[in-house]
């Protein structure tokens, strides 16, 4: 008897397919405050939209979109904690971001929800549907000539390439690449019977692939390097791997802005591994930046690489930022058909090109560069150069200014700052330091 109740209850509690359908008046009032920002969007007026009649307004709001969701790929290696934390900052995303111009203060939450309905209600509208009369179909017409308009001239806002460029940067807040990384796909499937298509977006995970290399005697593990595009891609978001032409390794002359790895060239390409060490100076150094930022310079460092020779005659990797400044370096091998990233050096190194200036210009060596904490962002964001000429001036002529002008995810303290000043105060001469 209990399980027949259930049963019922059950059955009783199931929405039925008119409820979907039917077009409530906060839905339809919704609709419409978004739609008339639409028709000053591409250019007409408010009363372009008004003039439809209900019923056309209405058949334009059958098939409902939703906002996006994100949940994981059941095959995949995905922490829910990591899901829920996409789905809250995807819906804030939607919520302060904007589809076209600001001014017409069309949020994404709204595109996604009523303007994907009005575009595709409009695009796809048929004339010899028996609902639409002749009045209305010129009116729709009207709208939908600047519609079609608007929307191919400005495909950069595409709902597709908004959740791309959202998704890279979940990814590269999270992927590590001695842990895994992440892509996604497009999983909405429509259901014509609610009326409703469900934006879905399926988060599945790409575990690290390891390579063991031989260093004095020694095997060490280390993992292909891979980074995220910099450009939206509406097909996805799966990392590349990193590859670096073997003739820029040598110094001979390339354009590295044509070293993508393409058929026609993958002979010449080397893959990039990067070992634990070198992970961990990469963390060390950039102190007061996190995981999102370092993903950053591999994206940059390895989509525009470019080799210098140290001091030692050593050969090191740039790693740059997102405004093409370097920001440090790495050392590497070449060993087994791949390039091994050794470790990350700081751009205060006295091997590197800024690293000897700045040595020279403060009498510096290069232990006293570390217990000052040179090899460290948080000196540059911290320390209040204005009170420190001397060290400004020679940071000014390393070219390492760019340094202090990084915005630190959290600040932090540093007692180092009291004995730099202490040594370069007044005459600015260094104390102790031949």
């Amino acid at each position: 008897m209990a399980k027949n109740n259930k049963r019922k209850k059950k059955f009783q509690n199931k929405k039925s397919i008119k409820s979907y359908i039917t077009i409530t008046k906060t839905y339809f009032d919704d609709f419409s405050r978004t739609a008339r920002k639409f028709m000053l969007l591409i250019g007409l007026e408010e009363s372009d939209y008004d003039a439809l009649s209900k019923r056309s307004k209405e058949q334009l709001m059958v098939l409902k979109h939703t906002p996006y969701r994100i949940k994981a790929d059941k095959d995949s290696h995905v922490s829910r904690f990591y899901i829920q934390l996409f789905n809250y900052e995807m819906t804030e995303h939607e919520k302060t971001s904007f589809y076209g111009d600001p001014k017409f203060n069309i949020t994404y939450m709204e595109y996604l929800t009523y303007g994907l309905s009005l575009i595709l209600s409009i695009r796809n509208y048929d004339t010899i549907d028996t609902y639409w009369t002749d009045d209305q179909i010129e009116l729709l017409e009207k709208i939908k000539t600047s519609l079609v308009k608007y929307t191919a001239e400005n495909i950069d806002y595409h709902h597709a390439l908004f959740a791309n460029k959202i998704m890279k940067f979940f990814f590269m807040y999270v992927s590590q690449p001695n842990f895994r990384y992440y892509t996604y796909k497009e999983g909405g499937v429509p259901s014509y019977t609610k009326g409703i298509i469900e934006n879905l977006l399926i988060v599945s995970s790409i575990e690290s692939v390891i390579k063991r290399f031989v260093i004095e005697g020694k095997s060490h593990p280390a993992y292909q390097l891979k980074y995220y595009s910099m450009m939206p891609d509406a097909d996805g978001s799966a990392p590349v791997q990193a590859y670096i032409d073997k003739d820029l390794l040598h110094n001979v002359n390339h354009n590295y802005f044509e070293l993508a790895p393409r058929p026609e060239n993958m002979k010449s390409l080397l893959p990039v591994y990067i070992q634990n060490h070198a992970l961990r100076r990469a963390t060390e150094r950039m102190d007061c930046k996190g995981n999102l930022y370092r993903n950053y310079v591999f994206s940059m460092s390895f989509i525009f690489p470019q080799i210098i020779n140290a001091l030692n005659g050593q050969k090191l990797i740039k790693a740059i930022n997102l405004k093409c400044k370097t920001v440090g370096y790495f050392p590497f091998v070449i060993q087994d058909g791949a390039v091994l990233l050794l470790s990350f050096l700081p751009l205060c190194s006295p091997i590197t090109p800024e690293g000897a200036i700045l040595h020279k210009e403060l009498g510096l060596q290069l232990e006293d560069s570390k217990f000052l904490g040179l090899d460290k962002f948080s000196f540059y964001t911290n320390t209040n150069f204005d009170t420190l000429p001397k060290v400004k001036k020679a940071l000014q002529k390393a070219d390492m200014w760019h340094l202090t002008e990084i915005l630190p995810d959290e600040k932090t303290e540093r007692k180092e700052d009291k004995i730099l000043k202490h040594i370069y105060v007044d005459n600015g001469d260094c104390l102790g330091v031949d």
